[in-house]
């Protein structure tokens, strides 16, 4: 009986041999087939087609190194690999014999110092024993369960768990691979504070908010990777790291050290956006952050377009209550020139918004608004005072250009206003969004997005309503080819009605391709109406159009043509949109 042992290095080595990247090899393999031919093919390097004998040998003797390893990783132990030559013309050639490949027998585990709790012990012992007797005796299996081994024992509490050089027996006699694991769990930790360094970076009360635990929670991985980007969601540091303080509170807790990196405390960004239709605009903000410690940030935004001319100003507080809202005051005047109606007013408003991309997250808040409307029939004046709670499911990828997942929004807004005359109303609005990818690196993306809205008078008349909380459709962001929020009820006209619907229906699907890593396309069509009576709802405006799409790193810079394919008289033929991000 002949044993072989084989200690981590040997074993890492041999599945090493695979990750090397290859094109096109000059080494023809036989007595293999299959996925395992492709698998060999793959691993041996590029190389060119041998001038010489001498380039053949060579090139042959390099391959069954590579591919001998490689057997051995997959259990191909007794594998026979020979490199053969020929000199006219001069051609490398591997005869392979695979054997009988090897199984697994029985794995051991075995903990230096003491061992962990009894469940954690037991969990260990499962995860071993799923290197089962019978099992094809793979390296990366073995790697595998060891580093499964370790990231178990972490989750269970054990920060300071590592893997103790492992044994690995290959018994050619009996065809089999034995894996013996030894594992040194440390000490159990339970969590204490949040300590941040450097101290002026971050109020202690805020970073504790930021915590997902309650000081005595048992450690967890995943309890300080959610620190670190709740941190890193406050947009206030450039660097975040958390490690565990070496020494024990009196409570045998351990603090946990938050270590922050603040940006700038001053930015100014500016933007650009075109659209045939809605014309140019420049977009500014300056943003001030952290002056008291709290993460907080100040930014004021200017919007100069040919429709819309704006200053808004806002102060917001992240994680000011324990479920980690935003805590944001905001004030602001606008001018509006849409096709329908013309607007101009201010407000100020406070709002508790749930964190960025929460799986789920409620938010709420309260505004008060004041405008003058001309142009249009309907009420010229209006204060309006009102509450909003919505709520929102965010499962998405990225933020920006999002290629799997989906977002669901729900917005309910009750509201009264006063003027020139006095209504009291509800209005609703529901967003949906999917987004799956496809193909090789999922290069092709569908997305699709659904939009429905209702305003529901309490008090007064539907046609008392103030302008701008109608329904409106049209534009970049909603059906492309049509003039921003030009589609409305067709019988405005007609009946002196005000411009807006009380409903809305919005439907869209894009197919974005990218052929290269900055490169793309996209295809689409949208569909949108604003209605007040139901049996019109389905009546929709559809657009159509390609797209050019181009990522600039942090959002892809998006370049539409759109089609109306339902044109009025007083709609343009064509419409370009030209913005940063993705239309939906």
């Amino acid at each position: 009986m002949r044993v072989c042992v084989l200690w981590m290095a040997a074993v890492s080595a041999s599945v090493c041999a695979t990750t090397d990247a290859a094109a096109q090899t000059p080494v023809r393999i036989e007595g293999v087939s299959g996925d395992l031919l492709e698998d060999l093919q793959a691993l041996l390097p590029e190389r060119e087609t041998p001038r010489t004998l001498f380039d053949a040998e060579r090139i042959a003797e390099e391959a069954a190194a590579r591919a001998t390893a490689f057997l051995r990783s997959e259990g191909y132990y007794a594998a026979q690999v020979v490199p053969q030559t020929q000199e006219d013309p001069p051609a490398a050639t591997l005869s392979i014999d695979l054997g009988e490949r090897y199984v697994y027998a029985p794995a051991t585990l075995s903990f230096e110092g003491a061992a962990p709790a009894e469940d954690a012990a037991a969990e260990l012992e499962s995860i071993a024993g799923a290197l089962a007797p019978g099992r094809a005796a793979r390296a990366e299996d073995v790697l595998q369960a060891e580093a499964r081994l370790i990231e178990t024992l972490r989750a269970r509490g054990y920060p300071e768990a590592e893997a103790r050089p492992r044994r690995v027996v290959v018994d050619h006699a009996a065809k089999t691979m034995q894996a013996s694991f030894a594992v040194n769990a440390g000490a159990a930790a339970t969590l204490g504070v949040v300590r941040v360094s450097p101290t002026d970076a971050l109020r202690a009360d805020v970073a504790q908010r930021m915590a997902p635990w309650e000081p005595g929670a048992p450690y967890s991985p995943d309890a300080l990777t959610r620190l670190r980007r709740a941190a890193a969601s406050t947009g206030v540091y450039g660097s975040v790291r958390t490690t565990l303080n070496d020494a024990p509170d009196e409570a045998g807790r351990r603090d946990v050290v938050l270590a922050l990196e603040p940006r700038r405390p001053r930015t100014l960004e500016a933007g650009a956006g075109y659209s045939t239709t809605d014309g140019f605009g420049l977009d500014a903000e300056w943003t001030r952050r952290n002056r008291r410690s709290r993460a907080e940030q100040l930014t004021v935004a200017v919007r100069a377009a040919e429709l819309q001319q704006s200053i808004d100003a806002s102060l917001s507080f992240p994680f000011s209550d324990d479920e980690g809202r935003t805590t944001t005051w905001s004030a602001g005047v606008a001018r509006e020139d849409a096709q329908l109606f013309s607007r101009q007013g201010g407000y100020v408003g406070w709002s508790a918004d749930a964190r960025p991309r929460q799986n789920f997250g409620l938010s709420y808040g309260v505004r008060l608004s004041a405008d003058t409307y001309s142009e249009a029939a309907g009420v010229e004046n209006a204060l309006v005072a009102s509450t909003f709670v919505a709520a929102r499911r965010d499962v998405t990828d990225e933020p920006l250009d999002a290629q799997r997942g989906h977002i669901l929004d729900l917005r309910v807004e009750p509201s009264i206003a006063t003027g020139d005359q006095t209504t009291a109303f509800v209005r609703t609005l529901a967003d949906a969004r999917n987004y799956s990818s496809f193909g090789e690196e999922a290069a092709l993306t569908l997305a699709a997005r659904a939009r429905a809205g209702w305003i529901e008078p309490l008090l007064g008349n539907a046609s008392d309503l103030p302008l701008d909380r109608l329904f409106y459709s049209g534009g970049g962001g909603s059906v492309r080819g049509y003039e921003y929020n030009s589609i409305a009820p067709d019988n405005v006209q007609r009946t002196l009605e005000p411009p807006g619907g009380r409903g809305l229906i919005e439907a869209s699907v894009e197919a974005r391709y990218r052929f290269t890593d900055r490169w793309g396309a996209a295809a689409f069509v949208d569909g949108g109406n604003a209605y007040n009576d139901l049996e019109d709802a389905l009546e929709l405006r559809w657009g159509a159009g390609l797209g050019v799409r181009y990522d600039l790193g942090f959002a892809p810079l998006r370049v539409d043509f759109a089609v109306p394919l339902n044109r009025r008289d007083t709609d343009e033929s064509f419409a370009i949109y030209v913005s940063i991000g993705q239309a939906f």
